[in-house]
C-alpha cells in the first residue's frame, strides 16, 4: 500500500518516541527528528508507510548506539500480557471446549487481534484489559475464519509472522491450536531491535517454544521487506501451506499485494488503513488475501 501525506508526520513521530524511550535529551531528540526529516526528503514517498518509518528510524539510529530503545516497555508489556492470558485462560479453555473448530479458531484470532494494540509506533496509550474485553465482545469486522481453518487443515506447514513484544504472548491461543491440529507452526520475530517488535528473546519471554519453532527474518526492518530477509525464511514464506501476518504498520502494510495467499489479522488504528478497507477504527479483522 502507498504512504498518506499523514505517513511522513507519524514517521518522525516515531523516531523521537524511540530517541526519548533510549534516554535522550530534548536536544538530541531534536537532531534525532532532523536527521529522520533529511532522510524523508529523499524517500519515494509512495512508499508503504513501514517503509517510510524503517527509514527514519535508521536515519536516527547512531544517535542511540543501535540500543534497544524499548526494552523495558517490552519486558512489561510482556509481563502485563502474561498475566492477563493467565487469568482469562480457565475462561477461554471452557469456551473452547464448547465451541466447534470454526467456532475456535475465531476466538483464537480475535485474542491475537487484541493484543495487537501493544503498539508502541502508533500510540503508548493503550487499555490491553479493556481492549481485550472490547475485542471479544464484538463480531470481526471481516471474517475469514473459516478460510483459515481450512487452509490450515490443508496443510503441513504455518508460518505465523509475529509483530510486538507483549502482544505475541496472545497469539499463543492461536499457535496452541493450530499445534492441537498436527501442524508444525513457525513463528516469525525480528532479528534486531525497531520499536517494540518482538525478537527471539521476546519470545522466549512470551513462554512460546517447541513445538512452537523461531526463526528470525533475518531484518530489523519494520514489516517484512522481503528484499532484505534471510534465505530461510524466504524458503519458509514461500513454502509453508498457510501463511498468517499480525499487524496493521508492520505487516498488512508491506505484504497487502504478496504474491502469494496470506491471512491477515490486526486491529484496524489508523484512519490510512481504516478509510480504504471501509473499515472503522478500533475494528478487528481476519482478513484471506489471495493474489489474482
Amino acid at each position: 500500500m502507498k504512504s498518506a501525506p499523514e505517513c511522513l508526520s507519524c514517521a518522525v513521530s516515531q523516531v523521537v518516541r524511540t530517541a526519548r524511550m533510549a534516554g535522550l535529551d530534548d536536544e538530541a531528540q531534536k537532531e534525532a527528528a532532523r536527521a529522520a526529516m533529511r532522510v524523508l526528503a529523499e524517500l519515494d514517498h509512495d512508499a508503504a508507510p513501514a517503509v517510510i518509518a524503517t527509514g527514519a528510524l535508521r536515519a536516527a539510529e547512531a544517535l542511540y548506539g543501535g540500543k534497544d530503545a524499548f526494552e523495558k516497555i517490552k519486558r512489561e508489556t510482556t509481563a502485563e500480557a502474561l498475566a492477563l492470558c493467565e487469568a482469562i485462560k480457565p475462561d477461554m479453555m471452557r469456551q473452547m471446549a464448547a465451541l466447534g473448530p470454526v467456532e475456535r479458531m475465531r476466538l483464537c484470532a480475535k485474542l491475537a487481534a487484541a493484543g495487537n494494540i501493544i503498539d508502541f509506533g502508533i500510540s503508548s496509550d493503550f487499555d490491553l484489559k479493556a481492549t481485550l474485553e472490547d475485542t471479544l465482545a464484538r463480531d470481526l469486522a471481516v471474517d475469514h475464519s473459516a478460510e483459515l481453518y481450512n487452509a490450515i487443515l490443508a496443510a503441513d506447514e504455518v508460518l505465523l509472522i509475529g509483530d510486538n513484544a507483549g502482544e505475541i504472548v496472545f497469539d499463543r491461543f492461536l499457535l496452541d491450536e493450530i499445534v492441537r491440529l498436527g501442524r508444525s507452526v513457525y513463528l516469525s520475530v525480528k532479528s534486531g531491535p525497531i520499536l517494540n517488535d518482538a525478537v527471539r528473546k521476546d519470545a522466549v519471554a512470551a513462554g512460546i517454544g517447541e513445538p512452537v519453532k523461531v526463526i528470525e527474518i533475518g531484518s530489523s526492518s519494520l514489516g517484512v521487506a522481503l528484499e532484505e530477509c534471510s534465505p530461510e525464511f524466504i524458503d519458509l514464506f514461500r513454502r509453508a501451506g498457510v501463511v498468517i501476518s499480525k499487524g496493521q504498520a508492520n505487516n498488512y502494510e508491506t505484504l497487502d499485494d504478496a504474491s502469494r495467499s496470506v491471512f491477515f489479522i490486526l486491529r484496524v488504528k489508523c484512519p490510512v488503513i481504516s478509510k480504504p478497507m471501509g473499515i472503522p477504527t478500533g475494528a478487528s479483522i481476519l482478513l484471506a488475501h489471495n493474489p489474482s
